[in-house]
């Protein structure tokens, strides 16, 4: 690894400073969060255009053929204002007489005009203020660009890229491949491109440091960092496809940079869970049962039903960790599942387990509603174990959360179950062994420390659950500090549940459909995207849906849930829901989450296209889990996007969880695909974990070998890349990197 010899500045100049941009355009490049000269270095372009050379009229007649770009040069002779008719369309024509493209290199002077020279047409359909015009009047000299048209047997450019033309024109217009760049609000791709050119002749560019040894460098083939910046943005050594996205190792450079200080930082991250508030006078949590097999066993046969093959696996491997026969460090894994997969039950297990073993266990989840049904599910299933569980959430009056925080720190609580209320001050622990998170992206780091230190005389393990299928790719990259255990079967008896697609328009139809399935015993739910009317969004909200839905099934039918109703109504009314005293729950997306109620059998989602593919898939969990065939309804638009329609089909056509999450990724990238404020989701800028996973393990791989020999970074020769992390990662990781 190299030392520091001089710190850069691309990471401190702000961008407002940089030539071209000032106050006003920075603002605008905030919205993009470019906010530094990194940030900008980091903004690559969207794709490129060839204008490495000038097209003779010979060639654009060739062009025209195809409707093709062309690039030339010209001289604009003649603007006329056109309509068409007396109160039809108007547009704007200019004739252009075209150049042969070396006459600059004959010296810049221009021919004398000639009847004979060729002539196309500009034709501007919209032009403010008379722009073009104004800004190349009659006589002008041009470099253009745009799509050429055979029109009336001429050639016709509508709209296009124009260029004052001088001996030298500038490079980051023309003679090269440039970039074409998305646009941030008012910023067109041409601004960003002069921008962008003069930012990469700052002298800090070139000095910027590379982080990687020159052994790594040689062994992995990466290019340098300044070298490979300058060659995304304006590539001289190799050659994009037309209009194609950025590629090659120069992308690859800057790809693997993210993604190994990203693996360097899961795993400090995970060495922090380990180490955090550890001392000697402290002992780790361990499964101590005589009879291990023969308890499980007995525990499992009085279950109602049977473990799934994946199910039997995953406990085996919790369990593993819980008896430390592999590592003498806490577990640290993630059970990950489809919806309905049965993870609670590893859960339930794995508690009972550490309760035999004489420690505490402490499960967390993200809603008091599912709080609620971990605690009775619990009960329901281990009636024998119920009187030594407790349920503490924040709906509990002072009193009650006293004595329930009481009887967890004297050791009479052994396995308390609860939402927020678990990670606060006020809740020690006497022998806390086992800690369950339930939805581990709710959930932060801090969190998880914290609960850690309230622990008592132990160190506790960790394990948490995701109902989120994440492909592979996005597990390693958000849950890389984690063990994996995935679990894809379903359990035995599940009818599939049918899901249909309908339109807006068939409203009426729906509801004569669901006053059948009323009529037929069933439960359902109605689903919508909002609590409140919103004037921005033409959608309906849940409270007006509640009040049309109780007009036309009965009042005293229809429940209304959402979250900003109180704890003690909300748990109202999931109780008179799943006891069926209502019939029809109109919700929020309150109800994604893990709620089973059984003799529900059917949700309509309305306004579908508002939702993620994997959220609508959580949703349509809520059904399949009784002796009923299930229905799930997505409302769309009458006239939807073609990228919704390609959404809502795949969720049609499957009911894989792992299937639709790798859709809904490949669909709405990773940042969406979480929510961009979820705990843990790397703000990648340049890597992509689908096209990228090998890359990614190749970076785990090289990361891994360095924190072996230097845990904390402190050895001179990582100072760099300890610095480095701390910019990119820290404050998106929580890592605190001390040392």
């Amino acid at each position: 690894m190299p030392s520091v010899k001089s710190s850069s500045s691309v990471w401190e100049t702000d961008v407002q400073f940089l030539k071209g941009v000032g106050d006003k355009l920075a603002q605008i490049f905030a919205k993009a969060g470019v906010h530094t000269l990194w940030d900008l270095l980091l903004f690559l372009p969207r794709t490129y255009q060839d204008r490495r050379k000038m097209h003779s009229y010979a060639e654009m007649l060739t062009l025209a053929s195809n409707d093709d770009f062309v690039i030339g040069l010209g001289v604009i002779e003649r603007f006329s204002k056109k309509r068409a008719g007396p109160r039809g369309r108007q547009w704007k024509e200019a004739l252009v007489r075209v150049l042969d493209p070396d006459v600059f290199a004959q010296g810049g002077t221009l021919p004398e005009p000639s009847p004979l020279d060729p002539r196309i047409l500009f034709t501007w359909f919209r032009d403010p203020r008379d722009y073009a015009e104004k800004t190349f009047p009659e006589g002008s000299v041009v470099v253009f660009r745009g799509k050429a048209k055979a029109f009336r047997s001429n050639i016709q450019i509508v709209h296009p890229e124009l260029q004052k033309s001088t001996s030298e024109l500038p490079e980051w217009e023309f003679g090269n491949f440039v970039p074409v760049y998305r646009e941030i609000s008012t910023l067109s791709t041409r601004v960003i491109r002069k921008i962008m050119a003069l930012a990469l002749n700052r002298p800090e560019v070139s000095q910027i440091p590379d982080i990687f040894s020159e052994e790594l460098m040689k062994k992995l083939e990466l290019e340098g960092i300044s070298k490979s910046i300058r060659e995304l943005h304006f590539p001289k050594e190799w050659e994009p496809a037309q209009d194609a996205s950025p590629s090659g190792k120069y992308l690859r450079r800057i790809a693997f940079e993210e993604l190994f200080m990203m693996a360097i930082a899961m795993s400090m991250r995970k060495s922090e869970w380990i180490n955090s508030s550890e001392s000697m006078s402290r002992q780790l949590a361990r499964l101590q049962i005589q009879d291990a097999a023969g308890e499980l066993k007995s525990l499992k046969s009085s279950l109602p039903f049977a473990l799934t093959g994946d199910q039997e696996k995953a406990l085996n491997e919790v369990l593993s960790d819980l008896a430390l026969d592999e590592s003498p460090i806490p577990m640290h894994r993630l059970v990950q599942g489809d919806v309905g997969s049965g993870k609670t039950i590893i859960a339930f297990l794995s508690a009972i387990m550490m309760m035999k073993s004489g420690y505490q266990v402490a499960m967390m989840a993200p809603t008091e509603i599912l709080a609620n049904q971990h605690y009775q599910n619990f009960s329901k299933f281990f009636p024998e174990f119920a009187g030594q569980c407790m349920l503490l959430k924040g709906a509990l009056t002072v009193k009650k959360k006293k004595e329930v925080r009481t009887a967890i720190a004297e050791g009479q609580c052994r396995f308390v179950i609860g939402t927020q209320a678990l990670v606060t001050d006020s809740t020690l622990f006497d022998q806390l062994g086992l800690i369950i998170v339930d939805e581990q992206h709710r959930f932060g780091v801090k969190q998880r420390i914290l609960m850690k230190e309230q622990s008592g005389a132990v160190i506790p393990h960790l394990l948490v659950m995701t109902a989120t299928p994440i492909p592979r790719s996005l597990a390693l990259t958000i849950y890389g500090d984690l063990n994996l255990s995935v679990i894809r079967e379903k359990p035995a008896g599940r009818i599939p549940i049918e899901t249909h697609l309908v339109k807006q328009r068939a409203h009426d139809k729906l509801v004569e459909r669901l006053k059948k399935f009323l009529d037929e015993g069933r439960q359902l739910y109605l689903v919508y995207p909002l609590v409140e009317e919103s004037e921005e969004l033409d959608l309906k909200d849940v409270q007006s849906a509640h009040k049309e839905w109780s007009a036309a099934f009965g009042a005293a039918n229809v429940g209304l849930l959402h979250g900003r109703m109180k704890s003690k109504e909300k748990d109202a009314v999931m109780q008179a829901f799943k006891q069926g005293e209502l019939k029809v729950l109109v919700s929020t997306t309150v109800i994604e989450v893990g709620v089973d109620v059984p003799n529900a059998s059917v949700i309509v989602v309305e306004h579908a296209e508002r939702f993620g593919l994997s959220q609508l898939h959580q949703l349509r969990g809520r059904v399949g889990r009784g002796a009923q065939k299930s229905y799930c309804v997505l409302v769309g638009p009458d006239h939807p996007s073609p990228l919704s329609k390609e959404r809502l089909d795949a969720l049609v056509q499957s009911d894989d969880g792992f299937f639709i999450a790798e859709k809904d990724l490949e669909i709405r990238g990773p940042g969406e695909f979480l929510g961009r404020k979820q705990s843990g989701m790397p703000g990648f800028r340049v890597a992509h974990i689908i096209r990228d996973l090998e890359l990614l393990e190749i970076a785990r791989r090289e990361a891994e070998k360095i924190l072996e020999q230097d845990p904390k970074l402190v050895d001179p020769q990582n100072r760099l890349l300890k610095t480095m992390i701390e910019r990119w990662w820290g404050g998106r990781m929580e890592l605190t990197l001390g040392g």
